[in-house]
């Protein structure tokens, strides 16, 4: 198991989860689905959606199986999946230089994730601080679903 935490700034409300060898094209992931439950995925690749286009905190956590979600404790979830062939995956802002950005290492192979966010309920506007937090939990897995398991629902 590890942890890994980042401050990232989430441009156009997403930041990445890429395999270093990835080729593909993230222009071509996000459509109505995937923006509905903030989470698209290509197969070297996973966007999570944010609640701000702002500097937020993101965790990634590699686990060894299918963790336990208590869905009261997060406001919403999805579930996903990639693959990662290089063992070394980029993590950045969308609009972050990508040779730049942050690299982590972990086991090659295919993986299932949940992507998960809390405190979105303390978002007043774009700008003003908050206590939204992002994280994903992923393991190795053959699974292949991309749903949508908890819905926010943003109150006006």
């Amino acid at each position: 198991m590890s942890i890994h935490k980042f401050q990232l700034f989430a441009d156009y409300h997403q930041v990445y989860i890429m395999d270093e060898k990835s080729d593909d094209d993230t222009g071509e992931i996000w459509n109505e689905f995937s923006s509905d439950i903030h989470l698209a995925i290509a197969k070297n690749t996973v966007a999570v959606g944010t609640y701000r286009n702002v500097t937020i905190p993101f965790e990634i956590e590699v686990v060894n199986e299918e963790p336990l979600i208590n869905l009261d404790a997060w406001d919403h979830i999805s579930q996903g999946y990639f693959s990662v062939i290089s063992g070394k995956c980029s993590i950045f802002g969308c609009t972050e230089y990508v040779p730049d950005a942050d690299i982590i290492s972990i086991p090659i192979g295919d993986y299932s994730i949940y992507s998960l966010a809390k405190g979105l309920n303390t978002i007043k506007t774009e700008w003003e601080d908050a206590e939204d937090y992002y994280k994903v939990i992923m393991w190795l897995s053959s699974k292949k679903q991309h749903q949508l398991i908890k819905k926010y629902d943003i109150k006006t």
